[in-house]
């Protein structure tokens, strides 16, 4: 599958998420960067790498601007911490960092369901989630 069919499949899941939640969004575009770096690790160094890691720091941003930091208090901050280092991480080393970004993202992942409300349903999500919807 190409970048091109990947990206619109990964819209239409957005807006399929959009409709389950946010945390359930959350983690489905976790998934995304998780599968990028995976098949940026199959390319090896190639464009089509560096392709693939930007845009799974797109991804990884896309995360960081939907925290809440004023009501996720220590943890938000914290993970938006994680976050900018997987993001820097990813775009100085490139490949040398793919297990080490890889491996945070999964525990991060693994653990969201167990994470706060205040961190996993930021800012009256409601209104959040009507922001997220693709017509």
């Amino acid at each position: 599958m190409t970048l091109a069919v990947r990206s619109r499949a990964s819209v239409t899941n957005s807006a399929a998420c959009a409709n389950s939640g946010r945390s359930a969004m959350t983690r489905m575009l976790m998934d995304e960067a998780l599968e990028r770096i995976e098949a940026a690790r199959v390319q090896g160094e190639t464009a089509q790498t560096r392709e693939l890691l930007q845009s799974a720091v797109v991804i990884l941003g896309s995360l960081r601007t939907g925290l809440d930091l004023g009501r996720g208090g220590v943890i938000a901050a914290s993970l938006d911490d994680l976050y900018d280092y997987m993001c820097r991480r990813l775009g100085a080393d490139g490949i040398a960092s793919l297990d080490e970004v890889s491996h945070l993202l999964e525990a991060l992942r693994t653990a969201w369901p167990f994470m706060p409300a205040e961190v996993r349903t930021p800012l009256g999500s409601e209104q959040r989630d009507r922001n997220w919807r693709v017509a």
